[in-house]
Protein backbone atom coordinates (compact mmCIF):
# COMPACT_ATOMS: atom_id res chain seq x y z
CA UNK A 1 0.00 0.00 0.00
CA UNK A 2 2.83 2.40 0.49
CA UNK A 3 3.67 2.19 -3.18
CA UNK A 4 0.22 3.36 -4.14
CA UNK A 5 0.54 6.37 -1.87
CA UNK A 6 3.97 7.17 -3.24
CA UNK A 7 2.72 6.80 -6.77
CA UNK A 8 -0.21 9.09 -6.02
CA UNK A 9 2.05 11.69 -4.42
CA UNK A 10 4.39 11.63 -7.43
CA UNK A 11 1.41 12.14 -9.77
CA UNK A 12 0.24 15.03 -7.62
CA UNK A 13 3.69 16.68 -7.76
CA UNK A 14 3.93 16.28 -11.54
CA UNK A 15 0.45 17.74 -12.05
CA UNK A 16 1.39 20.74 -9.88
CA UNK A 17 4.44 21.36 -12.08
CA UNK A 18 2.24 21.21 -15.18
CA UNK A 19 -0.29 23.63 -13.72
CA UNK A 20 2.52 26.03 -12.80
CA UNK A 21 3.68 26.08 -16.44
CA UNK A 22 0.11 26.54 -17.64
CA UNK A 23 -0.44 29.33 -15.13
CA UNK A 24 2.75 31.06 -16.30
CA UNK A 25 1.66 30.66 -19.95
CA UNK A 26 -1.79 32.11 -19.21
CA UNK A 27 -0.27 35.05 -17.33
CA UNK A 28 2.16 35.73 -20.18
CA UNK A 29 -0.65 35.47 -22.71
CA UNK A 30 -2.78 37.88 -20.65
CA UNK A 31 0.07 40.41 -20.39
CA UNK A 32 0.81 40.20 -24.12
CA UNK A 33 -2.91 40.68 -24.86
CA UNK A 34 -3.00 43.75 -22.61
CA UNK A 35 0.08 45.24 -24.32
CA UNK A 36 -1.34 44.68 -27.80
CA UNK A 37 -4.71 46.04 -26.66
CA UNK A 38 -3.02 49.20 -25.37
CA UNK A 39 -1.13 49.62 -28.65
CA UNK A 40 -4.38 49.12 -30.56
CA UNK A 41 -6.18 51.78 -28.50
CA UNK A 42 -3.31 54.24 -28.96
CA UNK A 43 -3.27 53.67 -32.73
CA UNK A 44 -7.04 54.00 -33.04
CA UNK A 45 -6.97 57.20 -31.01
CA UNK A 46 -4.14 58.59 -33.15
CA UNK A 47 -5.95 57.73 -36.38
CA UNK A 48 -9.14 59.35 -35.08
CA UNK A 49 -7.31 62.59 -34.30
CA UNK A 50 -5.63 62.54 -37.71
CA UNK A 51 -9.02 61.94 -39.35
CA UNK A 52 -10.48 65.02 -37.68
CA UNK A 53 -7.45 67.09 -38.68
CA UNK A 54 -7.73 65.80 -42.25
CA UNK A 55 -11.43 66.71 -42.39
CA UNK A 56 -10.65 70.25 -41.19
CA UNK A 57 -7.86 70.61 -43.77
CA UNK A 58 -10.16 69.40 -46.56
CA UNK A 59 -12.77 71.96 -45.54
CA UNK A 60 -10.09 74.66 -45.57
CA UNK A 61 -8.93 73.55 -49.03
CA UNK A 62 -12.49 73.75 -50.36
CA UNK A 63 -12.90 77.22 -48.86
CA UNK A 64 -9.60 78.42 -50.35
CA UNK A 65 -10.50 76.96 -53.76
CA UNK A 66 -13.80 78.83 -53.84
CA UNK A 67 -12.03 82.02 -52.74
CA UNK A 68 -9.42 81.53 -55.49
CA UNK A 69 -12.21 81.12 -58.07
CA UNK A 70 -13.77 84.40 -56.92
CA UNK A 71 -10.44 86.19 -57.27
CA UNK A 72 -9.82 84.66 -60.71
CA UNK A 73 -13.23 85.88 -61.87
CA UNK A 74 -12.44 89.33 -60.53
CA UNK A 75 -9.08 89.39 -62.35
CA UNK A 76 -10.75 88.22 -65.56
CA UNK A 77 -13.39 90.92 -65.33
CA UNK A 78 -10.80 93.63 -64.65
CA UNK A 79 -8.67 92.50 -67.59
CA UNK A 80 -11.55 92.25 -70.03
CA UNK A 81 -11.67 94.50 -73.11
CA UNK A 82 -14.86 96.28 -72.05
CA UNK A 83 -13.47 97.09 -68.63
CA UNK A 84 -10.21 98.40 -70.09
CA UNK A 85 -12.09 100.39 -72.74
CA UNK A 86 -14.39 102.08 -70.21
CA UNK A 87 -11.46 102.96 -67.95
CA UNK A 88 -9.51 104.35 -70.89
CA UNK A 89 -12.44 106.63 -71.78
CA UNK A 90 -12.48 107.96 -68.22
CA UNK A 91 -8.87 109.15 -68.67
CA UNK A 92 -10.02 111.79 -71.24
CA UNK A 93 -7.46 110.77 -73.82
CA UNK A 94 -7.65 111.87 -77.43
CA UNK A 95 -8.38 109.18 -79.99
CA UNK A 96 -5.84 108.68 -82.73
CA UNK A 97 -7.28 109.18 -86.20
CA UNK A 98 -4.54 110.00 -88.75
CA UNK A 99 -0.93 109.14 -88.21
CA UNK A 100 1.72 111.06 -90.13
CA UNK A 101 5.21 109.74 -90.18
CA UNK A 102 8.28 111.91 -90.65
CA UNK A 103 10.23 111.34 -93.81
CA UNK A 104 13.98 111.07 -93.36
CA UNK A 105 16.27 112.73 -95.83
CA UNK A 106 19.71 111.50 -96.68
CA UNK A 107 21.46 114.60 -95.48
CA UNK A 108 24.40 114.37 -93.22
CA UNK A 109 24.36 116.38 -90.05
CA UNK A 110 28.10 116.61 -89.39
CA UNK A 111 31.18 116.19 -91.56
CA UNK A 112 34.73 115.58 -90.53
Amino acid sequence: MSKVINCYSSLKKSSQKGSLGLKRFNTTLFIVTLIFGAFYLVNVSDLTVKGFALRELKAEVASLNSEARVYEEKVDSLQSYYSLNSRAQELNMVAVSDIEYLALTDTVVAKK
